[in-house]
């Protein structure tokens, strides 16, 4: 480790004394907002980075084809990482790079900044092949420079006794980036990586090349986000006039203004005469004292994060159609949101708090618990809740249905589809004809076997149950097309308006369950039947009497052959009167055809009221079967449906956390 026995420090500059410094609002590299909060709107770091968690686990369930982008999702869990990472780090150093091209001069400038000759400046041609860091206090910065994979040979300290002024730079790790546009191979990609990870970025330009299409446009357009935590070094003054550099300066902030960095800083300075070296020394005091800038960074950093995401969020009309389909029935205002759990962040910004303020104020690092909540986590139950609303769960976990009309809808086609009214219908018929062996008259069902008006009734009446099993079995017939073309009504309906991406989640979601359809349908018409062999118990009163009319009926026609025989005939003159005497024929007759008249007449009323119970049984069943066919069509279309539109409304709430809309 190489210590610098002491600083050598150019003149002193307008605004700094030897013995201490005082403020220049004009060359502060940080910004004065509080950076635990972004934009005044109280939503924490910390609450941010875990939002942006939760948009990368949102995404990466819908990731591929017409989903959302890989690389993006990439990108954002990198980022998540390096903050996670930085905010393990030391929170008291304050990581500041230099960067620039060949011959800017940044490495002498990094030299009078660091007071000594650390990092070699070339004579005929200017290069940095290495990044060189200096460090004003080494205790703790270890791991950071680690981290930032400067080689220890490259590592300088500053621990000896400083003036009053340096001790104000303690904390800071500067660091000399290679050339940017170096011919050596990599040079570019180590650049890329130190911006990544640096909190302040300083970029060294000249007179000649200030304006270098390759800074700008590799370098500072892609941080427009980024503009409090950049500088503009405007070097070799010496080079220049009052009047040039002016016009430079001027033409310079008109480049960064252009290019959405209005924030960032312009420092004219001198590596050669130390001219503007002591105004960027100032700078660095009051940024480093801050202890702000690794925040502002991150900060920046999920700006421009969450903003890429913006694309997948659709307009204001898309989320008050999903909130409107979402809002709550009294089922789920009892039952309320599922309970919050940290989803996704990296475990030292959910440890640590990440506000970070002035002296006196709790700063990175500091050990504590995230107490911004993390509103709209899924629930405890693993069901995604709904951020700023009541929670959608039944009492079972799943989610109530709040699309009725859709459902309605949807249930009415699978209900069509297989066949609802034809199996009431053939329930209905089957169990007239199973009536009709306990309560219909022997007698007319034997004079329709005779003359052949129905002679396979038995046959019929197996065929019907039958189809009934094979319905319940499988449900064969659902038609697989009608099926398909009321989820596509109901996904298309479901996701109108939306983004691409989230209809094309949706429609997924609305057929994950397709194949499963027709044996639920089958189980739900099943479950509404009732048992094949099953007789009210008034069937059988009437079978018995039935069989006694049918009894009496043989009975008296046996008598009425008696005395036909016996009686008329004179086969037996000594029988009994009541078996020979041919007067009673007619009243035996009379008799007979009473009981079976009335046998005719009991069977045709009883028909009847079998038949009205039978249309009331086929309607109760037709409700069971359309109620269960309902709930197959909430459970394995519906539901999933408006999970996704739970999870669209989710990711709307979790984005405007990420953008610092608390």
């Amino acid at each position: 480790m190489t210590e610098a026995e002491a600083p050598v420090a150019g003149p002193p500059g307008p605004g700094e004394t030897r013995g201490g410094a005082h403020h220049r609002p004009g060359v502060v590299l940080a910004g004065q907002a509080h950076a635990g909060h972004a934009h005044g709107s109280g939503a924490t770091l910390s609450g941010r980075l875990n939002a942006l968690a939760r948009l990368v686990q949102i995404g990466s369930a819908r990731a591929g084809h017409e989903g959302f982008d890989p690389g993006l999702l990439a990108d954002a869990e990198g980022l998540l990482a390096r903050a996670g990472e930085r905010l393990r780090m030391s929170a008291h150093h304050t990581i500041v790079v230099l960067g620039g091209g060949t011959g800017s001069g940044k490495s002498s400038l990094f030299n009078q900044l660091a007071g000594a000759q650390f990092s070699p400046v070339g004579v005929l041609r200017p290069v940095t092949r290495e990044p060189h860091a200096c460090v004003w206090g080494m205790e703790g910065a270890g791991p950071l420079l680690d981290w930032l994979g400067i080689q220890p040979r490259r590592r300088y300290a500053r621990a000896s006794a400083l003036e009053e002024g340096e001790r104000a730079l303690t904390g800071l790790l500067l660091v000399d980036l290679p050339d940017h546009d170096s011919v050596v191979t990599g040079g570019s990609t180590e650049v890329s990586r130190l911006v990544a990870q640096a909190d302040l970025m300083v970029w060294v330009l000249d007179p000649q090349k200030y304006a270098d299409a390759a800074v700008h446009s590799r370098y500072l357009v892609p941080m427009a986000g980024h503009s409090s935590v950049i500088a503009a070094a405007l070097n070799q003054a010496d080079l220049l006039t009052p009047e040039q550099a002016e016009d430079c300066v001027s033409d310079l902030r008109r480049l960064l203004d252009a290019e959405g960095l209005h924030d960032a800083r312009v420092v004219v300075t001198s590596a050669t005469s130390a001219a503007g070296v002591a105004d960027l020394r100032q700078a660095l005091m009051e940024t480093v004292t801050a202890r702000r800038a690794a925040l502002q960074r991150i900060s920046a950093d999920v700006d421009a994060m969450a903003a890429r995401f913006v694309s997948y969020a659709g307009d204001a009309d898309a989320l008050a159609r999903v909130t409107a389909a979402l809002a709550p029935g009294p089922a789920d205002l009892a039952n309320g949101a599922g309970a919050p759990d940290s989803v996704g962040m990296p475990d030292s910004a959910a440890a640590e708090p990440v506000s970070a303020g002035g002296a006196g104020q709790a700063g990175v690092g500091e050990q504590g618990s995230n107490a911004d909540g993390g509103a709209g986590r899924p629930g405890a139950d693993g069901a995604p809740g709904v951020i700023g609303r009541p929670g959608a769960l039944g009492a079972d976990g799943a989610v109530m249905s709040a699309l009725p009309a859709s459902t309605d809808m949807l249930a009415a086609a699978f209900c069509a589809a297989a066949g609802v009214n034809g199996v009431g219908r053939a329930l209905q018929s089957a169990r007239e004809m199973k009536a009709v062996d306990y309560v219909g008259w022997p007698v007319a069902w034997l004079a329709d076997r005779v003359t052949g008006r129905d002679p396979v009734r038995k046959i019929r009446l197996g065929t019907l149950w039958g189809e009934l099993r094979d319905v319940s079995a499988g449900a064969t017939g659902a038609q697989q097309a009608e099926i398909s073309n009321a989820i596509t009504a109901l996904a298309d309906e479901a996701g109108r308006g939306l983004p691409g991406t989230w209809q094309a989640s949706i429609r997924q979601a609305a057929r994950a369950k397709t194949a499963d359809i027709p044996a639920a349908l089958g189980s739900a018409i099943a479950e509404s039947l009732p048992q094949e062999n099953s007789v009210a118990p008034w069937w059988r009163a009437v079978a018995a009497w039935q069989g006694l009319l049918l009894g009496a009926a043989v009975l008296g026609v046996a008598w009425l052959l008696a005395i036909i025989i016996l009686g008329g005939l004179g086969a037996a003159p000594h029988a009994a009167p009541l078996l020979s005497d041919v007067s009673l024929l007619p009243w035996v007759a009379l008799l007979v055809a009473a009981v079976l008249l009335l046998g005719w007449l009991t069977a045709n009323g009883c028909m009847t009221v079998v038949t009205r119970e039978a249309d009331q049984e086929r309607e109760q069943a037709e409700q069971r079967m359309r109620t269960g066919i309902a709930e197959v069509a909430r459970q394995l279309v519906v539901a999933p449906v408006e999970r996704e539109l739970s999870e669209f409304a989710r990711f709307h709430d979790e984005l405007a956390v990420a953008r610092g809309a608390g």
